[in-house]
């Protein structure tokens, strides 16, 4: 009797690339359900009609939706662009800026950003844990941002002043605020106020109480 080779065969190719394709077709599927109705209301008898098999098969592939609902949103993460800066040293802010602004629009015009943020806004399950892949997702354009205002301005709050002005970017694309405020409204009056070259009132030199 001949040695196995230790390759798989043919029919296991085949049937291992079919299961592939119907895994990425489900995927498809569920990621367009999830985006339209969010994870709490889309159902796995929905899923299923749109993927055009049974409940049953998607059930073979994942046990149960919320594994599903993981494979289709870090399917989504894996699958936007990259910040692709390329700012190492020192770089104009002007220059800086504009580069997070073009990157922060090429993240916004992406699909796979579009359907992950449309299904976060419509979803509360996992809401933090993917929120936070979201703020990864940033820091590298927040980084940029602190190391260009550092660079520009010894009068810069530079943690705070980036973090306004990415806000401010994914408020004008429509992206969810990932980063977390590191400061209250007094750090975007402070901001615009340097800005425009003028000396900050007295009374928001100090922390304020509300």
């Amino acid at each position: 009797m001949a040695a196995s080779s230790g390759f798989p065969s043919k029919t296991t190719l085949r049937w291992e690339g079919a299961r592939a394709l119907s895994r990425r077709w489900m995927l498809d599927a569920s990621g367009t359900v999830f985006a339209e109705e969010g994870f709490e209301n889309a159902t796995m008898k929905r899923i299923a009609e749109v993927c055009g098999v049974t409940k049953v098969t998607i059930y073979a592939h994942y046990r149960d939706k919320a594994r599903l609902y993981k494979a289709v949103m870090d399917g989504h993460l894996a699958s936007m662009p990259d910040a692709r800066l390329d700012a190492h040293g020192a770089m104009e802010l002007g220059n800086a800026l504009m580069r997070i602004n073009d990157g922060i629009e090429r993240l916004a015009a992406d699909p796979a950003c579009q359907a992950f943020c449309r299904t976060l806004s419509r979803s509360d399950h996992a809401r933090d844990v993917y929120m936070e892949h979201w703020n990864t997702k940033l820091e590298p354009y927040l980084d940029l941002a602190t190391r260009a205002m550092a660079s520009a301005s010894v009068r810069s709050s530079h943690s705070g002043d980036s973090e306004k002005f990415l806000r401010l970017i994914l408020t004008e694309h429509g992206l969810p605020h990932g980063a977390r405020p590191v400061s209250g409204s007094e750090a975007t009056v402070a901001l615009f106020v340097r800005a425009y070259g003028m000396t900050l009132p007295e009374a928001w030199k100090t922390p304020r109480e509300w």
